[in-house]
């Protein structure tokens, strides 16, 4: 005849069992947190840069500018009324209410163009 023991696990043995767990998956978490952060990195980094290229392949006289000459490049020469336009036309989006006041752009609505604020 043979007997098996059962060895009962005390209350706190099962909490520390628990919060040992807990810090288990916590790490698993941080872990993944973690390689989504570098996933993200990588692409905004990839992105800036094929972007950034295209910019210098269409025009190369950036590739002299300094960087508060290209700021002021892109905030004279690129965040305008027209630049805004174009740029929500590409998107297929409506100019959004705040974008249209600041720059005064009329948005058309039931195909009546009207100006913010009129």
């Amino acid at each position: 005849m043979s007997t098996t023991t059962k060895t009962v696990k005390t209350a706190e043995e099962k909490l520390a069992e628990k919060n040992e767990k807990i810090k288990q998956l916590q790490k698993q978490k941080q872990a993944i947190i973690k390689r989504e952060n570098a996933k993200e990195r990588r692409q905004r980094t990839h992105r800036l840069c094929r972007r950034h290229g295209l910019f210098e392949n269409y025009l190369p006289e950036l590739i002299a500018m300094t960087d508060q000459q290209f700021e002021m490049f892109i905030k004279r020469g690129v965040k305008t009324k027209y630049g805004i336009k174009i740029l929500y036309e590409i998107l297929g989006q409506p100019i959004p209410q705040e974008l249209a006041e600041q720059f005064g752009i009329a948005v058309t609505v039931n195909q009546k163009s009207l100006p913010y604020g009129k």
